[in-house]
């Protein structure tokens, strides 16, 4: 009961701010029974400044393992996609010059 009250009163604040125009009067799932689908916001942290290992270092690594690489000024750069999966954002840099990558 306390979490649809929660709810209820979180969609009504919410429907006057980002939901501006939404219509939450009509819905097809009693209120009471929505759930979360997550993590709150920023939930998930991003990684920032991460530190690297050399490839052959790199022993928790599968050899067949997808990774997002990043070539950039003559550096090579590999993010574990296994990773990526529970930070989705990484804060990093190539020199001087900043870079977000982001699954």
């Amino acid at each position: 009961m306390r979490l649809s009250f929660i709810l209820t009163i979180f969609m009504m604040v919410m429907a006057g701010s980002a939901f501006a125009g939404w219509d939450f009067s009509r819905h097809a799932i009693p209120i009471d029974e929505i759930q979360s689908g997550g993590p709150p916001r920023d939930g998930i942290p991003a990684l920032t400044n991460p530190q690297y290992v050399a490839a052959e270092k790199a022993d928790y690594m599968a050899p067949d393992e997808q990774v997002l690489g990043v070539f950039r000024n003559g550096v090579a750069r590999a993010y574990p996609t296994r990773i990526l999966s529970w930070h989705e954002l990484v804060n990093d840099s190539f020199g001087a010059e900043p870079l977000l990558v982001s699954w």
